[in-house]
């Protein structure tokens, strides 16, 4: 695990220097557009805000809505995945909501059954299989930008699908378009497709993607590369392993690695100069970055379940600096986490200890890490366990107006499961509404006047103000 007190330096290299970023004297910087970096990094793109067009709303990683319920929501609809001709189901969850459609995913062994509904009535629209190939990684979603969904499968492949009608728009097989150019040990840890890994943020001039290369630029319009760059020059062994997530700004891309790496790389073009930040990371499997600043993020981990709990439940990061690390709560026995959400000057992430049975939820400064607020409540009378290893889940927090929603519950090898999602006043965390469920939630999306409630097993539940339509 890397040091704190270790800085990598900041890295400034010239266009014509980027061969040597490539990480291969065999990539020449004009033998072809792949291989150059873009005019710049970022963008100043964003999806309209009564839309939730990815898994954390917007390409920040924010899970941040200027929308709110203030009162007690009633359900207005709710439908599952029932399909049984198939292999048991493994997981579900929300893929993306606008005011006109709800997407959510199955995933099988070697198989994912994507739905559409109507946002308004839950009526369905359409339904796709996708095959995969099983054994890989989970297939990652990167977002419905211009009509298109942008997915991977785990493993090699980009698909753009019609969100209109579920059609597969194109499918490529990235892994191949770089192992034309590119020795295979800086492709994957084992030398193998398997652990290439991609995971997909889309806007409408490209699709970023992070791989155990490094980044690659995509053209939405074919799923063609335009551009890569490699991250791995600075480290022991010639791939990145583990890709854990994406955020895209004007200025910057960041990107997250595990494994034997732990670290955060962020990358940006200034002045016709390549600049690449590398941050040693405090945790094995870092979640994906959540910026709060123009030069800082906040990281938690990539487990939603451990035998024990993690001594670090959540990093600031500025520049190729580790700011700030934030302890989290003493408990013993298993422990169940949450994802990040933030309103920028603060960060909020959940927790559950299996000694006490509580929901523990942090506010803890951006910039400092410093604990702002704190809420507590014990899960003992709620007929849930936290060492229920897969069967206990904490839901993605929402930042929601004024309001932050969390949530809880279980879901059993059959049935549904059941929980509960909780809304606290974003500003000193008391308890402003709950809303018992069927289902145990997972995923959070806030569109308009409606709130989208994903279950682990594929559930999706429609929530809405009383007085709403």
């Amino acid at each position: 695990m890397p040091s704190l007190s270790r800085r990598d330096a900041l890295r400034t290299i010239g266009l014509a220097g980027v061969a040597s970023v490539a990480g291969c004297s065999s990539l020449p910087l004009r033998n072809g557009p792949n291989e150059r970096p873009p005019d710049t990094l970022g963008t100043s793109w964003s999806a309209s805000t009564d839309t939730w067009r990815f898994k954390y709303a917007d390409l920040q990683n924010t899970a941040r809505s200027p929308q709110e319920i203030q009162t007690p929501p009633t359900i207005k609809w709710q439908d599952r995945i029932t399909d049984t001709s198939a292999a048991p189901l493994i997981s579900g969850e929300l893929v993306a909501a606008t005011p006109d459609k709800v997407i959510t995913v199955g995933r099988f062994d070697s198989e994912l059954h994507l739905r559409a509904y109507d946002a308004i009535d839950g009526k369905r629209q359409w339904n796709r299989r996708i095959q995969y190939q099983s054994g890989r990684r989970v297939p990652r979603f990167g977002g419905l930008v211009n009509g298109s969904l942008y997915m991977t499968d785990g493993g090699t492949d980009v698909i753009a699908v019609n969100a209109s009608d579920g059609t597969i728009q194109w499918r490529r097989n990235l892994y191949d378009q770089v192992a034309d150019a590119v020795p295979e040990r800086f492709l994957s840890p084992s030398n193998s497709a398997v652990d290439f890994s991609p995971i997909p943020v889309a806007t409408p001039e490209t699709v970023y993607i992070q791989s155990s290369y490094g980044l690659h630029g995509i053209d939405p319009g074919d799923g063609s590369e335009r551009w890569r760059l490699y991250l791995g020059d600075q480290i022991d062994e010639a791939a990145l392993e583990y890709p854990y997530g994406l955020a895209v700004t004007p200025r910057r891309v960041w990107a997250s690695y595990g494994g034997n790496v732990q670290a955060l790389f962020t990358v940006r073009l200034s002045d016709g100069t390549l600049e690449i930040e590398r941050t040693g990371l405090p945790l094995e499997f870092p979640s994906h970055p959540v910026v709060t600043g123009d030069r800082e993020a906040v990281l938690t981990h990539d487990i939603v379940w451990a035998t024990s709990p993690q001594e670090t439940l959540a990093v600031g990061v500025a520049g190729e600096d580790v700011e700030w690390q934030f302890p989290g709560y003493a408990g013993e026995g298993a422990a169940a986490y949450s994802p990040l959400a933030t309103d920028g000057d603060h960060v909020f992430v959940a927790a559950s200890y299996e000694q006490q049975e509580q929901l523990v939820v942090f506010a803890l400064q951006a910039a400092t890490g410093k604990l702002e607020w704190l809420h507590r409540e014990s899960l003992v009378d709620r007929n849930v366990s936290v060492g229920a290893g897969d069967e206990f889940r904490l839901c993605q927090p929402a930042v929601t107006g004024g309001t932050l929603v969390v949530g809880y519950g279980t879901n059993p090898e059959q049935g549904t499961g059941h929980g509960e999602v909780v809304a606290l006043s974003r500003a000193a965390g008391q308890v402003q509404w709950r809303s018992t469920l069927s289902i145990a939630p997972q995923d959070v999306m806030r569109t308009g006047n409606r709130l989208y409630v994903g279950g682990q097993q594929g559930t999706v539940v429609a929530l809405t103000d009383n007085d709403s339509d």
